[in-house]
Protein backbone atom coordinates (compact mmCIF):
# COMPACT_ATOMS: atom_id res chain seq x y z
CA UNK A 1 0.00 0.00 0.00
CA UNK A 2 2.79 2.62 0.62
CA UNK A 3 3.35 5.01 3.51
CA UNK A 4 0.99 7.82 4.05
CA UNK A 5 3.78 10.06 1.79
CA UNK A 6 3.01 8.69 -1.49
CA UNK A 7 -1.04 9.65 -1.10
CA UNK A 8 -2.45 13.04 -1.14
CA UNK A 9 -3.12 14.70 1.96
CA UNK A 10 -6.54 14.32 3.11
CA UNK A 11 -7.34 18.23 3.33
CA UNK A 12 -7.97 19.50 6.57
CA UNK A 13 -5.99 16.76 8.52
CA UNK A 14 -3.44 16.89 10.91
CA UNK A 15 -0.46 16.10 8.46
CA UNK A 16 0.43 12.70 7.85
CA UNK A 17 -2.96 11.80 7.60
CA UNK A 18 -4.18 10.44 3.57
CA UNK A 19 -7.00 11.10 1.51
CA UNK A 20 -9.46 7.94 1.35
CA UNK A 21 -10.31 8.30 -2.29
CA UNK A 22 -6.48 7.83 -2.89
CA UNK A 23 -5.92 5.45 -0.73
CA UNK A 24 -8.58 3.09 -1.80
CA UNK A 25 -7.67 3.41 -5.71
CA UNK A 26 -4.34 2.32 -4.60
CA UNK A 27 -5.47 -0.70 -2.85
CA UNK A 28 -7.45 -1.55 -5.36
CA UNK A 29 -4.71 -1.27 -8.40
CA UNK A 30 -2.36 -2.91 -5.95
CA UNK A 31 -2.98 -6.42 -6.37
CA UNK A 32 -3.67 -6.92 -2.36
CA UNK A 33 -5.49 -9.05 -1.35
CA UNK A 34 -8.76 -9.31 -2.77
CA UNK A 35 -10.28 -10.15 0.30
CA UNK A 36 -11.29 -6.83 2.39
CA UNK A 37 -11.94 -6.22 6.05
CA UNK A 38 -13.19 -2.67 6.13
CA UNK A 39 -13.83 -0.29 9.33
CA UNK A 40 -15.23 3.31 9.33
CA UNK A 41 -14.58 5.59 12.29
CA UNK A 42 -17.87 8.60 12.36
CA UNK A 43 -18.22 11.54 14.37
CA UNK A 44 -20.49 13.40 16.16
CA UNK A 45 -19.86 16.79 13.95
CA UNK A 46 -22.72 19.04 14.61
CA UNK A 47 -22.45 18.44 18.40
CA UNK A 48 -18.61 19.26 18.42
CA UNK A 49 -19.43 22.33 16.28
CA UNK A 50 -21.74 23.30 18.85
CA UNK A 51 -19.79 22.92 22.22
CA UNK A 52 -16.34 24.77 20.68
CA UNK A 53 -18.31 27.69 19.28
CA UNK A 54 -17.17 28.03 15.98
CA UNK A 55 -17.29 25.15 13.11
CA UNK A 56 -13.75 25.94 12.52
CA UNK A 57 -12.54 24.73 16.09
CA UNK A 58 -14.98 21.80 16.17
CA UNK A 59 -13.89 20.75 12.73
CA UNK A 60 -10.00 20.52 13.69
CA UNK A 61 -11.10 18.87 17.07
CA UNK A 62 -13.19 15.92 15.27
CA UNK A 63 -10.20 15.57 12.73
CA UNK A 64 -7.40 15.91 15.38
CA UNK A 65 -9.74 12.68 17.65
CA UNK A 66 -9.53 10.53 14.16
CA UNK A 67 -6.41 11.40 13.66
CA UNK A 68 -5.32 9.68 17.18
CA UNK A 69 -7.83 7.01 16.64
CA UNK A 70 -6.01 6.06 13.36
CA UNK A 71 -2.76 6.41 14.81
CA UNK A 72 -3.48 3.72 17.51
CA UNK A 73 -4.42 0.92 15.04
CA UNK A 74 -1.74 -1.73 14.13
CA UNK A 75 0.25 -1.59 11.49
CA UNK A 76 -1.80 -4.48 9.18
CA UNK A 77 -4.78 -1.39 8.68
CA UNK A 78 -4.06 1.38 6.40
CA UNK A 79 -5.87 4.57 7.89
CA UNK A 80 -7.18 7.07 5.59
CA UNK A 81 -9.38 10.34 6.50
CA UNK A 82 -12.02 12.41 4.90
CA UNK A 83 -14.65 14.95 5.92
CA UNK A 84 -15.55 13.67 9.36
CA UNK A 85 -14.19 10.16 8.99
CA UNK A 86 -11.81 7.38 9.67
CA UNK A 87 -11.75 4.49 6.84
CA UNK A 88 -9.20 1.61 7.70
CA UNK A 89 -8.64 -1.01 5.31
CA UNK A 90 -6.91 -4.69 6.11
CA UNK A 91 -6.20 -7.58 3.51
CA UNK A 92 -8.04 -10.76 4.44
CA UNK A 93 -10.94 -11.28 6.58
CA UNK A 94 -11.11 -10.21 10.20
CA UNK A 95 -13.45 -8.94 12.83
CA UNK A 96 -12.00 -5.79 13.93
CA UNK A 97 -11.38 -4.87 17.71
CA UNK A 98 -13.43 -2.25 19.05
CA UNK A 99 -11.32 1.46 18.32
CA UNK A 100 -10.18 3.35 21.29
CA UNK A 101 -12.06 6.31 21.82
CA UNK A 102 -11.26 9.52 23.77
CA UNK A 103 -13.10 9.47 26.86
CA UNK A 104 -13.87 12.31 29.37
CA UNK A 105 -15.44 15.55 29.19
CA UNK A 106 -14.63 17.18 25.95
CA UNK A 107 -14.10 13.99 24.40
CA UNK A 108 -15.25 13.62 20.70
CA UNK A 109 -18.09 11.36 20.45
CA UNK A 110 -17.48 8.62 17.40
CA UNK A 111 -19.21 5.43 16.38
CA UNK A 112 -17.38 2.40 14.27
CA UNK A 113 -18.72 -0.23 11.98
CA UNK A 114 -17.46 -2.96 9.67
CA UNK A 115 -17.61 -5.05 7.15
CA UNK A 116 -15.84 -7.93 4.62
CA UNK A 117 -15.51 -6.76 0.82
CA UNK A 118 -14.63 -8.83 -2.07
CA UNK A 119 -13.52 -6.74 -4.38
CA UNK A 120 -13.82 -7.65 -8.50
CA UNK A 121 -10.60 -7.71 -10.55
CA UNK A 122 -9.44 -4.17 -12.07
CA UNK A 123 -8.75 -1.06 -9.99
CA UNK A 124 -11.35 0.76 -11.52
CA UNK A 125 -14.17 -2.10 -10.28
CA UNK A 126 -12.41 -2.54 -7.50
CA UNK A 127 -12.16 1.17 -6.28
CA UNK A 128 -15.79 1.48 -7.23
CA UNK A 129 -16.24 -1.77 -4.75
CA UNK A 130 -14.31 -0.06 -1.83
CA UNK A 131 -16.47 3.36 -1.89
CA UNK A 132 -19.58 1.70 -2.43
CA UNK A 133 -18.57 -0.08 0.81
CA UNK A 134 -17.65 2.91 2.50
CA UNK A 135 -20.64 4.36 2.02
CA UNK A 136 -22.56 1.14 3.71
CA UNK A 137 -20.35 1.02 6.81
CA UNK A 138 -20.58 4.23 7.53
CA UNK A 139 -24.01 4.98 7.55
CA UNK A 140 -23.93 2.14 9.98
CA UNK A 141 -20.88 3.94 12.12
CA UNK A 142 -23.67 6.71 12.23
CA UNK A 143 -26.35 4.52 13.66
CA UNK A 144 -23.39 2.92 16.42
CA UNK A 145 -22.49 7.01 17.08
CA UNK A 146 -26.29 7.56 18.16
CA UNK A 147 -26.69 3.99 19.55
CA UNK A 148 -23.87 1.42 20.28
CA UNK A 149 -26.28 -1.22 21.07
CA UNK A 150 -26.73 -1.53 17.22
CA UNK A 151 -24.51 -4.56 15.84
CA UNK A 152 -20.75 -3.81 14.71
CA UNK A 153 -21.31 -5.83 11.65
CA UNK A 154 -22.56 -2.97 8.92
CA UNK A 155 -25.25 -5.09 6.79
CA UNK A 156 -26.58 -6.23 10.21
CA UNK A 157 -26.52 -2.83 11.72
CA UNK A 158 -28.36 -1.75 8.44
CA UNK A 159 -30.85 -4.31 8.55
CA UNK A 160 -32.73 -2.73 11.73
CA UNK A 161 -33.67 0.56 10.28
CA UNK A 162 -36.95 -0.24 9.37
CA UNK A 163 -37.74 -1.14 12.40
CA UNK A 164 -35.82 1.43 14.57
CA UNK A 165 -36.00 4.69 12.31
CA UNK A 166 -38.74 6.70 10.76
CA UNK A 167 -38.92 6.85 6.85
CA UNK A 168 -37.70 10.73 7.17
CA UNK A 169 -34.70 9.55 9.73
CA UNK A 170 -33.98 7.13 7.22
CA UNK A 171 -33.57 9.20 4.29
CA UNK A 172 -31.22 11.58 6.26
CA UNK A 173 -29.02 8.59 7.09
CA UNK A 174 -28.98 7.62 3.05
CA UNK A 175 -28.07 11.10 2.65
CA UNK A 176 -24.51 10.41 4.50
CA UNK A 177 -21.57 12.27 2.69
CA UNK A 178 -19.73 9.66 -0.07
CA UNK A 179 -15.67 9.54 -0.58
CA UNK A 180 -16.23 11.36 -3.51
CA UNK A 181 -15.52 9.81 -6.85
CA UNK A 182 -12.38 9.99 -9.06
CA UNK A 183 -13.91 9.92 -12.72
CA UNK A 184 -13.45 12.85 -14.98
CA UNK A 185 -11.40 15.71 -14.27
CA UNK A 186 -8.52 15.15 -12.24
CA UNK A 187 -7.85 17.44 -9.03
CA UNK A 188 -4.74 19.74 -9.68
CA UNK A 189 -1.70 19.69 -7.19
CA UNK A 190 -3.18 22.65 -5.21
CA UNK A 191 -6.97 21.65 -5.17
CA UNK A 192 -8.63 19.52 -2.80
CA UNK A 193 -8.30 15.59 -4.38
CA UNK A 194 -12.37 15.47 -3.91
CA UNK A 195 -13.34 18.53 -5.40
CA UNK A 196 -11.29 19.72 -9.02
CA UNK A 197 -11.77 23.03 -9.12
CA UNK A 198 -11.72 24.15 -5.68
CA UNK A 199 -8.56 24.97 -3.83
CA UNK A 200 -7.61 22.61 -1.03
CA UNK A 201 -8.36 23.53 2.60
CA UNK A 202 -4.76 22.86 3.12
CA UNK A 203 -3.60 26.05 1.67
CA UNK A 204 -6.08 27.92 4.05
CA UNK A 205 -3.58 28.15 7.48
CA UNK A 206 -0.99 30.00 5.57
CA UNK A 207 -3.83 31.99 3.77
CA UNK A 208 -5.19 32.84 7.45
CA UNK A 209 -1.49 33.91 8.45
CA UNK A 210 -1.24 36.93 5.58
CA UNK A 211 -5.00 39.06 6.56
CA UNK A 212 -4.25 42.41 6.96
CA UNK A 213 -7.13 45.58 6.71
CA UNK A 214 -8.08 45.80 3.27
CA UNK A 215 -9.28 42.12 3.25
CA UNK A 216 -12.81 41.01 3.18
CA UNK A 217 -13.23 37.30 5.00
CA UNK A 218 -15.29 35.11 3.33
CA UNK A 219 -17.80 32.57 5.01
CA UNK A 220 -19.84 30.80 2.12
CA UNK A 221 -22.49 27.18 2.43
CA UNK A 222 -25.18 25.53 0.83
CA UNK A 223 -28.35 26.36 1.92
CA UNK A 224 -30.65 23.36 3.81
CA UNK A 225 -28.31 20.88 1.86
CA UNK A 226 -29.96 18.10 3.75
CA UNK A 227 -33.81 18.74 3.18
CA UNK A 228 -34.03 21.83 0.25
CA UNK A 229 -35.54 24.77 0.57
CA UNK A 230 -39.13 26.17 0.38
CA UNK A 231 -40.09 29.63 0.10
CA UNK A 232 -41.83 31.02 2.73
CA UNK A 233 -44.20 32.61 0.42
CA UNK A 234 -47.77 31.53 0.01
CA UNK A 235 -47.38 29.38 -2.33
CA UNK A 236 -44.51 27.39 -0.36
CA UNK A 237 -42.93 26.47 -3.73
CA UNK A 238 -39.88 24.46 -3.20
CA UNK A 239 -36.51 26.16 -4.49
CA UNK A 240 -33.79 24.04 -4.03
CA UNK A 241 -33.82 19.88 -3.20
CA UNK A 242 -32.41 18.31 -0.42
CA UNK A 243 -29.94 15.10 0.20
CA UNK A 244 -32.37 14.05 2.38
CA UNK A 245 -35.47 14.94 0.56
CA UNK A 246 -34.26 13.11 -2.62
CA UNK A 247 -34.00 9.83 -0.84
CA UNK A 248 -37.50 9.89 1.04
CA UNK A 249 -39.45 7.90 -1.71
CA UNK A 250 -36.67 5.06 -1.27
CA UNK A 251 -36.12 4.92 2.35
CA UNK A 252 -40.39 4.52 2.34
CA UNK A 253 -39.70 1.86 0.17
CA UNK A 254 -37.02 0.38 2.78
CA UNK A 255 -40.03 0.14 5.20
CA UNK A 256 -42.04 -1.38 3.01
CA UNK A 257 -39.88 -4.47 2.62
CA UNK A 258 -37.02 -3.62 0.02
CA UNK A 259 -34.19 -5.67 0.55
CA UNK A 260 -31.40 -3.55 2.51
CA UNK A 261 -28.92 -4.28 -0.40
CA UNK A 262 -30.81 -3.08 -2.86
CA UNK A 263 -31.62 0.22 -0.83
CA UNK A 264 -28.47 1.10 -0.58
CA UNK A 265 -27.24 0.44 -4.24
CA UNK A 266 -29.80 2.98 -5.37
CA UNK A 267 -28.92 5.55 -2.89
CA UNK A 268 -25.04 5.07 -3.71
CA UNK A 269 -25.99 6.96 -7.15
CA UNK A 270 -28.69 9.18 -6.39
CA UNK A 271 -25.96 9.99 -3.81
CA UNK A 272 -23.08 10.41 -6.53
CA UNK A 273 -24.89 12.51 -8.66
CA UNK A 274 -25.53 14.69 -6.21
CA UNK A 275 -22.25 15.05 -5.28
CA UNK A 276 -20.95 16.13 -8.42
CA UNK A 277 -23.48 18.66 -8.58
CA UNK A 278 -22.03 20.00 -4.88
CA UNK A 279 -18.52 19.83 -6.52
CA UNK A 280 -19.39 21.67 -9.73
CA UNK A 281 -21.14 24.29 -7.92
CA UNK A 282 -18.24 25.05 -5.62
CA UNK A 283 -15.72 24.96 -8.10
CA UNK A 284 -17.76 27.93 -9.82
CA UNK A 285 -18.24 29.56 -6.96
CA UNK A 286 -14.14 29.59 -6.21
CA UNK A 287 -13.62 30.29 -9.65
CA UNK A 288 -15.51 33.35 -9.85
CA UNK A 289 -13.37 34.93 -7.20
CA UNK A 290 -9.64 33.76 -8.62
CA UNK A 291 -9.35 37.42 -9.62
CA UNK A 292 -10.01 39.49 -6.67
CA UNK A 293 -9.15 36.85 -3.85
CA UNK A 294 -8.71 32.57 -2.99
CA UNK A 295 -11.52 30.33 -1.60
CA UNK A 296 -10.67 27.23 0.10
CA UNK A 297 -12.87 23.94 0.70
CA UNK A 298 -12.68 24.30 4.61
CA UNK A 299 -16.44 22.78 4.76
CA UNK A 300 -17.41 20.00 2.60
CA UNK A 301 -20.11 21.85 1.46
CA UNK A 302 -19.22 25.58 1.98
CA UNK A 303 -16.10 27.84 1.03
CA UNK A 304 -13.75 30.00 3.28
CA UNK A 305 -10.95 32.28 2.02
CA UNK A 306 -10.42 35.91 1.28
CA UNK A 307 -11.31 38.52 -1.52
CA UNK A 308 -10.18 41.95 -1.71
CA UNK A 309 -13.89 43.15 -3.43
CA UNK A 310 -17.66 42.01 -2.25
CA UNK A 311 -18.58 42.30 -5.53
CA UNK A 312 -16.93 39.73 -7.07
CA UNK A 313 -18.17 37.20 -4.91
CA UNK A 314 -21.37 38.70 -4.92
CA UNK A 315 -21.27 38.04 -8.89
CA UNK A 316 -19.55 34.47 -7.81
CA UNK A 317 -22.34 33.35 -5.68
CA UNK A 318 -25.08 34.75 -8.00
CA UNK A 319 -23.03 33.03 -11.47
CA UNK A 320 -22.91 29.38 -9.26
CA UNK A 321 -26.82 29.50 -7.93
CA UNK A 322 -27.86 30.29 -11.40
CA UNK A 323 -26.04 27.10 -12.57
CA UNK A 324 -27.82 25.15 -9.87
CA UNK A 325 -31.41 26.32 -9.95
CA UNK A 326 -33.52 23.84 -8.24
CA UNK A 327 -30.51 21.73 -7.21
CA UNK A 328 -28.50 23.80 -4.92
CA UNK A 329 -28.32 27.91 -3.25
CA UNK A 330 -25.15 29.07 -0.96
CA UNK A 331 -24.98 31.79 1.41
CA UNK A 332 -22.06 33.91 1.78
CA UNK A 333 -20.95 36.36 4.81
CA UNK A 334 -18.44 38.80 4.61
CA UNK A 335 -16.99 40.61 6.66
CA UNK A 336 -13.88 43.25 7.11
CA UNK A 337 -10.77 42.48 8.25
CA UNK A 338 -9.53 45.32 10.68
CA UNK A 339 -7.38 45.76 12.90
CA UNK A 340 -8.76 43.67 15.73
CA UNK A 341 -7.45 41.18 13.61
CA UNK A 342 -8.65 37.79 11.75
CA UNK A 343 -10.65 36.01 14.82
CA UNK A 344 -12.74 39.15 15.22
CA UNK A 345 -13.34 39.01 11.22
CA UNK A 346 -14.20 35.17 11.70
CA UNK A 347 -16.79 35.61 14.17
CA UNK A 348 -18.59 38.65 11.89
CA UNK A 349 -18.61 36.65 9.10
CA UNK A 350 -19.80 33.72 10.71
CA UNK A 351 -22.86 36.09 12.04
CA UNK A 352 -23.31 37.03 8.40
CA UNK A 353 -23.48 34.02 6.95
CA UNK A 354 -26.37 32.87 9.75
CA UNK A 355 -28.10 35.85 8.67
CA UNK A 356 -28.92 34.27 5.36
CA UNK A 357 -29.30 30.97 6.74
CA UNK A 358 -32.31 32.82 8.74
CA UNK A 359 -33.49 34.49 5.95
CA UNK A 360 -33.27 31.33 3.23
CA UNK A 361 -36.41 30.82 1.17
CA UNK A 362 -37.39 34.56 1.96
CA UNK A 363 -35.51 36.62 -1.43
CA UNK A 364 -33.52 38.46 1.57
CA UNK A 365 -31.04 39.37 1.01
CA UNK A 366 -31.65 38.99 -3.05
CA UNK A 367 -28.57 37.27 -4.20
CA UNK A 368 -27.59 35.19 -0.41
CA UNK A 369 -24.95 37.47 0.37
CA UNK A 370 -24.86 39.54 3.57
CA UNK A 371 -21.90 41.86 4.69
CA UNK A 372 -21.28 41.94 8.45
CA UNK A 373 -22.06 45.94 9.24
CA UNK A 374 -25.44 45.88 6.89
CA UNK A 375 -28.74 46.81 9.11
CA UNK A 376 -31.56 44.93 7.66
CA UNK A 377 -34.51 46.30 5.89
CA UNK A 378 -37.71 46.04 7.97
CA UNK A 379 -39.45 43.27 5.51
CA UNK A 380 -36.01 41.06 5.96
CA UNK A 381 -35.91 41.90 9.82
CA UNK A 382 -39.59 40.59 10.06
CA UNK A 383 -38.66 37.51 8.51
CA UNK A 384 -35.42 36.68 10.31
CA UNK A 385 -37.18 37.28 13.73
CA UNK A 386 -40.33 35.41 12.64
CA UNK A 387 -38.42 32.70 11.45
CA UNK A 388 -36.69 32.39 15.08
CA UNK A 389 -39.46 33.08 17.06
CA UNK A 390 -41.21 30.19 15.51
CA UNK A 391 -38.16 27.81 16.61
CA UNK A 392 -38.49 28.69 19.72
CA UNK A 393 -42.23 28.38 20.11
CA UNK A 394 -41.35 24.89 18.34
CA UNK A 395 -39.06 23.65 21.07
CA UNK A 396 -35.40 22.33 21.40
CA UNK A 397 -35.98 18.80 19.57
CA UNK A 398 -37.29 20.75 16.02
CA UNK A 399 -35.93 20.72 13.14
CA UNK A 400 -33.25 23.84 12.94
CA UNK A 401 -33.07 24.39 16.51
CA UNK A 402 -29.89 25.11 16.27
CA UNK A 403 -30.79 28.62 14.34
CA UNK A 404 -31.89 29.37 17.11
CA UNK A 405 -28.63 29.02 19.72
CA UNK A 406 -26.48 30.61 16.86
CA UNK A 407 -28.68 33.60 17.38
CA UNK A 408 -28.44 33.77 20.74
CA UNK A 409 -24.55 33.27 20.84
CA UNK A 410 -24.52 36.04 18.31
CA UNK A 411 -27.63 38.03 19.67
CA UNK A 412 -25.14 41.50 20.13
CA UNK A 413 -24.79 41.22 16.75
CA UNK A 414 -28.51 40.68 15.54
CA UNK A 415 -29.10 43.62 18.04
CA UNK A 416 -26.99 45.96 15.58
CA UNK A 417 -28.23 44.64 12.61
CA UNK A 418 -31.30 45.23 12.70
CA UNK A 419 -33.53 48.30 12.47
CA UNK A 420 -34.72 50.40 15.88
CA UNK A 421 -38.30 49.24 15.42
CA UNK A 422 -37.13 45.67 16.19
CA UNK A 423 -34.33 45.83 18.38
CA UNK A 424 -37.14 46.00 21.81
CA UNK A 425 -38.20 42.18 20.11
CA UNK A 426 -34.96 40.90 19.32
CA UNK A 427 -33.90 41.32 22.89
CA UNK A 428 -36.69 39.68 24.34
CA UNK A 429 -36.34 36.75 21.70
CA UNK A 430 -32.85 36.38 22.61
CA UNK A 431 -32.36 37.13 26.42
CA UNK A 432 -32.89 34.29 29.22
CA UNK A 433 -33.62 30.77 27.86
CA UNK A 434 -33.52 29.68 24.14
CA UNK A 435 -37.00 28.00 23.84
CA UNK A 436 -40.42 28.88 24.99
CA UNK A 437 -41.40 27.23 28.13
CA UNK A 438 -43.13 23.64 28.03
Amino acid sequence: MGSSQEHRHAPGFPPGCPDSGDVLRAYAGSGASREVTLVVVTSALRARVEAAGGHERGLAAVRTSLARIGDRYGSGWSPSYYGKDLVLVRPGRHVPEEPGFPQGAGAVRHGWAWDHVSLPAGEDTGTDALLRACYLVSMAARLRRDDPGVPQHAPSALDTVPGRLTARAAASLLAGVLVRPYEGTAAGPEEDPRMPGVPSADGWPAAAATARPGHWLVMTDVHDIEWGTVGRGEDGARLTTGNAEQLLELAAAWHSGRPTPEVADAAYGIRQQRERQLVGHLAILADGVRDSGRLYGTFGDGLCGFVADPAVLRSALREANRTSTGHLASGAGLAAVGTTGLDAARSRATFALHVTKTLKGTQHPPDGLHLFGTVLGVPAAEAALGFLERLREAGPGAPGAHHLDHAHRHREHWTRHLPATHRDRAAALLSGGRHAPA
